[in-house]
């Protein structure tokens, strides 16, 4: 049975908590969280809500006076017909609705929530200012909370930057991301690590597609329902998320679909999406879809690599997006055979980013050096040559490791090829550590070297 209580979401609640605290002192709070779709945002403020005096009021793409009316019969289900009667059975515009809950909340306090602002700003151009206004002349004492939430992330950032008309304004702002691997897990229990990383890697860190996942069931039966059926969560999300961020214009899609077909460097996207790609870079960059990565400890003038920052978006652009016509057509389970590589090496960059994030952990508890900047490593120059893991105290390279999302252990053969990396890597100590994480873990026999070995139940322990 999947989770549905609330997961890794213990520090933003924590925030709300001290916000709604200071409002109820008589200091308004003015709340602005945004995140991507299907990363739990509405989950969150409906469960924060919750025994709470409040309105939560989610906006759809509909007219400004279809929007209030619905605004006003969201008063009288959340406070009551008492309250929506002082309302005079509804609003004649935002200003007049905001300034009905401020009056309201001159003696209790009252908590509104308005989910997906980006639309009412689409219906009510100058819905920022005018909530700007509001906010500028409340009443002293107000017990209000105010929340403003949205999925389009650029949206609501320039609401609140420079030039915006809410600029100063938050007493608090949150950016909703997606849950990483290891708090993760516990929306599927039941799968063994291993299984749990397959999962995680179609999924990303978004709650309703791993509640989606059938954990009685193998990926392969998962990936064909969810990705390679027409209607499947997975196959039809990603779009949705990007039209939140991304005009069809600039070809975004083309850059993105280049990264997720191993073109990572500058000029190879340029080439694969035929465009100048300077500025969907900038955007896409911007908007969290793409990082842009250098060696740890590289050389000035280093040359970077670009990576689709999300593992369900990269699963999305790598495996699915060329052939989505063919899987709409009923052929899908041909697709995800065909593209099982595209895959496959999409799962070993899931598991070497989740070798990364775990060396961290080391680090940060202290079963390895605290110091340690630990990220990836290649060559700049001459030979190519590559380190998954390395850790770096100071200007000394002090942490190689390998990680290999494979099966069998990983034994001499793959220590021996790490252990020759050592002279590559930038100013090595004299004895580096020496890492290596496996799927199957590492061979007992090299365990005495004092090798250090992880497998996925290692890497996905909460301590």
């Amino acid at each position: 049975m999947t989770s549905t209580r609330l997961i890794d979401r213990e520090r933003e609640m924590a925030s709300l908590k001290r916000a709604a605290s200071q409002a109820a002192a008589g200091v308004p709070q003015l709340v602005v969280m945004w995140g991507r779709r299907r990363v739990g945002k509405t989950f969150l403020l409906s469960h924060f809500a919750k025994d709470r005096r409040a309105v939560f009021f989610g906006a759809t793409q509909q007219a400004q006076g279809i929007e209030l009316s619905r605004l006003a019969e969201a008063v009288r289900r959340d406070l009551g017909d008492q309250a929506a009667d002082l309302a005079g059975g509804g609003f004649a515009g935002w200003e007049a609705a905001l300034r009905f809950f401020a009056a309201i909340a001159s003696e209790q306090p009252l908590m509104v929530v308005l989910d997906e602002v980006p639309y009412l700003t689409a219906s009510t151009p100058g819905f920022a200012s005018v909530v700007q206004a509001v906010w500028d002349h409340l009443p002293a004492g107000t017990q209000l909370t105010l929340v403003l939430c949205g999925s389009a992330i650029g949206m609501m950032e320039a609401m609140v930057g420079a030039g915006g008309a809410l600029r100063g304004r938050p007493t608090l702002t949150l950016r909703l991301s997606p849950i990483e691997p290891v708090p993760a897990r516990a929306f599927l229990p039941e799968l063994e690590p291993d299984e749990f990383l397959e999962a995680y890697a179609a999924c990303g860190g978004y709650p309703l597609h791993l509640r989606a996942w059938d954990q009685r069931a193998g990926c392969e039966t998962n990936l064909r329902r969810l990705a390679g059926t027409p209607g499947g969560i997975l196959l039809e999300d990603a779009e949705s998320m990007l039209a939140e961020e991304l005009t069809h214009t600039g070809g975004y899609a083309r850059v993105l679909a280049a990264i997720g077909r191993g073109r990572t460097r500058f000029a190879q996207i340029a080439s694969e999406s035929d465009q100048r790609i300077e500025r969907p870079l900038e955007i896409l960059m911007r908007a969290g879809l793409v990082a842009k990565r250098l060696p740890v400890g590289s050389p000035r003038g280093a040359r970077p690599t670009y990576e689709i920052a999300d593992p369900y978006l990269a699963f999305w652009f790598s495996v699915l997006y060329s052939d989505i016509p063919q899987i709409e057509t009923g052929q899908g389970q041909a697709v995800l055979n065909r593209r099982n590589p595209s895959w496959q090496r999409h799962l070993g960059a899931v598991f070497e980013d989740a070798a990364r994030a775990h060396a961290r952990g080391l680090a940060a508890r202290g079963e390895l050096p605290s110091e340690l900047v630990i990220d990836r490593w290649w060559a700049t120059s001459g030979k190519p040559c590559e380190v998954d893991v390395l850790g770096i105290r100071g200007n000394r390279s002090l942490l190689l490791g390998e990680a290999r999302w494979q099966g069998h252990p990983l034994g001499a053969r793959e220590l021996a090829q790490l252990q020759a990396k050592a002279h590559r890597v930038p100013s090595a100590v004299e004895s580096p550590i020496f890492a290596l994480w496996g799927r199957g873990g590492m061979d007992d026999a090299i365990r005495a070297k004092n090798v250090l070995g992880f497998d996925t139940q290692d890497m996905l322990s909460q301590t």
